[in-house]
């Protein structure tokens, strides 16, 4: 993941700790396809999940023109919404886990 952009790095991040609770997301998919399945399951990760998804998508098939300026501040909120996806991703794999977790 070293040479992906902080957005690319948010959104491969996502893909694979997902796999943590089960939810495996299928290339035929598209990113808007696959937002929508994540949130299903985890609708508390909505605000995050859809700030990834939707740049990753911008980054990936629009134009990439940016300034110094909108790439740190994308970065910045990739960051941060790759933080909150992560936590509820965590919670959501540790109430597996835990027999008094479980609902």
């Amino acid at each position: 993941m070293g040479g992906l952009s902080p957005v690319s790095r948010a959104y491969a991040r996502l893909e694979r700790y997902l796999r943590l609770i089960g939810i495996h997301l299928g290339n035929q998919q598209t990113p808007e396809e696959r937002r929508q399945r994540i949130v299903r399951v985890l609708p508390k990760a909505e605000p995050p999940v859809t700030a990834i998804t939707r740049m990753y998508t911008v980054e990936r098939y629009g134009r990439n023109v940016h300034t110094a300026r909108e790439s740190e501040l994308q970065s910045g909120i990739a960051n941060e919404a790759w933080a909150d996806t992560r936590t509820n991703i965590l919670q959501r794999f540790l109430r597996r886990l835990l027999p008094w977790g479980r609902r």
